[in-house]
């Protein structure tokens, strides 16, 4: 049986202790912290990196809300608090549950069955994660328009060509064979580390180019890609002509 890890966050005492009560019921879960304010919660939570915190709203220092914001890892949250008014807000959050105090064993048991069942959806995600990158797709990490953290892995096949985003040389656009286009904080030159042995080259200083797309060099400047509906064209740079020439040889007389 997996032991999960839980932190609880709660500046009054008698609710820390009602909790760990609760959690006898439960020999699998292991409290490795309490926290008294949400500033202690914030700094512990990020150290111990719990799979499981009940958290407070109303604290001194920072409240259940101002933590959870400022946190630089995700456990799976479960709110106890004594004012229902809070509940609204609390979902934005994406919490498991809800429980308002005093809480009742029947509700409690209610909100660990949600846990674990949260919990092994986790583990089945990072297993198929992990899967994915032994057979050798590439994670893309960036944030939406929301601000919101997201997690992609791409097949590199899928990849037909990578540059900078226009104006802000710190972010690269990876572009796919189905029109998506993914924006990744991350240099060209970090990206080429990660695609060189997948296959891509660079050809230009502001573009990798995946080899197995490459169809042909027009008028000795241009390289066209194939992979979407329309070709793609890329500019070549004039020192690296020679080797793209040496790249469409290759690729003809192995065909």
């Amino acid at each position: 049986m997996q032991v999960i890890k839980a932190v609880i966050v709660d500046d009054e005492e008698f609710a820390v202790i009602d909790i760990k009560d609760h959690l006898c019921a439960y020999p699998n879960i292991e409290v490795i912290g309490t926290f008294q304010n949400g500033r202690e919660g914030l700094n512990g939570i990020n150290s111990l990196k719990p799979d499981l915190i009940f958290v407070d709203i109303e604290m001194p220092e920072l409240n259940g809300f101002e933590m959870l914001g400022r946190l630089t890892y995700s456990p799976i949250v479960v709110f106890c608090t004594g004012y229902s008014k809070y509940a609204i807000e609390g979902y934005e959050f994406d919490p498991t549950d809800f429980l308002l105090k005093p809480i009742k064993a029947q509700r409690f048991d209610s909100a660990m069955q949600k846990v674990f069942t949260d919990i092994d959806r986790r583990n089945l995600e990072r297993r198929l994660l992990r899967q994915k990158q032994q057979v050798g797709y590439l994670l893309l990490e960036y944030r939406d328009l929301h601000g919101d953290s997201r997690k992609v892995y791409v097949w590199p096949d899928d990849i037909i060509f990578v540059q900078p985003q226009e104006n802000n040389a710190n972010y690269i656009e990876y572009h796919l064979i189905d029109k998506t286009c993914h924006v990744v904080k991350k240099t060209l030159k970090k990206a080429m580390l990660d695609l060189e042995p997948k296959g891509f080259v660079q050809v230009h200083r502001s573009y990798l180019v995946n080899k197995s797309k490459i169809s042909e060099l027009y008028k000795n400047e241009t390289l066209v890609l194939k992979g979407a509906e329309d070709p793609v064209k890329i500019p070549i740079s004039r020192g690296y002509r020679k080797l793209v020439k040496s790249l469409i040889r290759e690729l003809h007389s192995g065909a």
